[in-house]
């Protein structure tokens, strides 16, 4: 008798003790809403990283738009985004290459400049919403006259026509400091050559200084940094970027280190999380992680692919933004998609509803952050309701979605 009742009370130990922990550790398992998760409860660059890694972890991804708010505009909330959708987001994306650098007239730097300070504090203040940065970085040598590659000086590269022929590797001067002359020439449609600076190293420091000028001026009402995401020299192995495929993956390793290091320095309080990005032109894991500087200098592993709306790329789609989920969780990173838009025939009506959302809805696919770019078209009914469906998604992060 003595033994059948040590055994009950064993048994019934045993049993609430299971109890004990399931309910202790059931918070390991419950669902984000369960949580009551507040998703721009962040406060600096830690907590950011933490809600974009549980945002990911959760199946559910932040969706960002790149000029939602139109800095360069006279109505900053004039975006057809807006006007169409009415839609708040949590992060939204903007680009430093039209407030800073030695291209534009400084009239126009200024005024955008201000315009980007005055949108990431009232869209702090209004929902602790944050910006996801690019910087277009001009090349160093690109002239007044130029008008090449659509325009866009950053694709001053070894194929222009003006482009000086011994400044074809410019990156090398900068992190050596040797073989450099002067440049930074004089702005967009002056017809003078004003040399600005000695050589692309004093040029690119200059760079990294205006910058981080600006960024220290990102802070709340109190005078704390506002934390945002910088998404530093993308598209990193194709050939039309000055910092691209002709330079050496380990000299654009020494690049992206030596510029994260240069911000830091001109603005120590600032509240960064830094991203590498590729595009879409590389096979296998070990590709896309060539330049890749290191897990000490990067929180978000992401990549550009602008063939998502392709049919006939659907399962090359699929492996590589595969890839990106599976490295960005063996270091221990965000995963994200950073450009992405509906330029495909095929899919300019249904893109982010019908070939969008059931990419980063594929199992072992998870992005932290999701983001469109403004290069394909929207401008019609069926188009405005794709991304109206597509916002409505209960794992699409919005503070909003649309009116």
């Amino acid at each position: 008798m003595r033994t059948k009742v040590f055994f009950l009370l064993v048994s019934l130990f045993a049993i609430s003790s299971v109890l004990y922990r399931s309910e202790s550790f059931a918070f390991l398992h419950s669902k984000p809403e369960e949580l009551n998760i507040r998703w721009n409860g962040w406060k600096d660059a830690n907590s950011v990283r933490k809600l974009l890694l549980q945002a990911q972890e959760s199946g559910k991804s932040y969706f960002s738009q790149f000029h939602l708010y139109d800095v360069r505009s006279k109505n900053i909330q004039s975006s057809k985004y807006l006007i169409q959708t009415g839609e708040v987001p949590y992060i939204y994306a903007l680009d430093f290459y039209y407030a800073a650098g030695t291209y534009f007239l400084e009239d126009y730097q200024q005024k955008n400049k201000k315009a980007i300070i005055e949108v990431v504090k009232n869209k702090w203040r209004e929902n602790r919403s944050i910006p996801s940065f690019s910087w277009h970085l001009e090349n160093p040598y690109v002239e007044s006259s130029f008008g090449d590659y659509m325009g866009c000086r950053y694709r001053y590269g070894n194929k222009g026509k003006k482009y000086p022929v011994e400044h074809r590797y410019v990156i090398k001067e900068i992190l050596t400091q040797k073989g450099g002359q002067q440049c930074g020439f004089g702005t967009y449609k002056g017809n003078n050559k004003i040399y600005r600076y000695d050589n692309p190293r004093k040029w690119f420091d200059a760079q990294c200084k205006e910058i981080a000028e600006i960024i220290n001026q990102f802070v709340d009402n109190t005078g704390k940094p506002i934390p945002f995401i910088f998404r530093l020299w993308h598209e990193c192995e194709d050939s039309w970027m000055w910092w691209g495929a002709s330079v050496s993956a380990n000299d654009y390793k020494k690049f992206f280190i030596l510029t994260e290091r240069n911000i830091k320095k001109y603005a120590p309080k600032a509240q960064i999380l830094w991203a590498y990005c590729t595009d879409r032109n590389w096979k296998t894991k070990e590709d896309f992680m060539a330049r890749y500087p290191g897990d000490k200098y990067v929180d978000i592993i992401g990549y550009d692919d602008y063939e998502i709306g392709c049919s006939s790329k659907k399962k090359e789609t699929i492996k590589k933004a595969r890839i990106v989920t599976q490295v960005a969780k063996e270091h221990g990173k965000v995963a994200g998609l950073f450009e992405t838009a509906n330029i495909q025939d095929e899919s300019k009506d249904n893109f982010m509803s019908d070939f969008l959302y059931p990419l980063i809805e594929t199992n072992g696919v998870s992005f932290g952050i999701v983001q469109m770019w403004t290069n394909g078209t929207f401008e019609t009914y069926r188009q405005y309701n794709d991304r109206k469906k597509f916002l409505k998604f209960t794992n699409i992060l919005m503070i909003k979605s649309n009116e």
